[in-house]
């Protein structure tokens, strides 16, 4: 299960069988960055764990 998450609770969810690969998170955050704000705004802090799917180039560059 991949969530986005709030302080208000869950916005969306993507619910995948098998691994989560780069280019599915890569997908996924394409589907919810238009939830998203600019800072500082609400839902405009994105966080991720040290995962080896989150070290991507072409995540950072969608991210920053």
């Amino acid at each position: 299960i991949l969530p986005l998450l709030t302080l208000d609770g869950i916005i969306t969810y993507d619910i995948i069988k098998g691994p989560v690969t780069s280019e599915r998170f890569l997908v996924f955050l394409r589907e919810f960055l238009p939830f998203t704000n600019p800072y500082p705004g609400p839902r405009s802090v994105l966080v991720l764990d040290n995962c080896s799917i989150h070290h991507n180039e072409e995540i950072r560059k969608l991210v920053e």
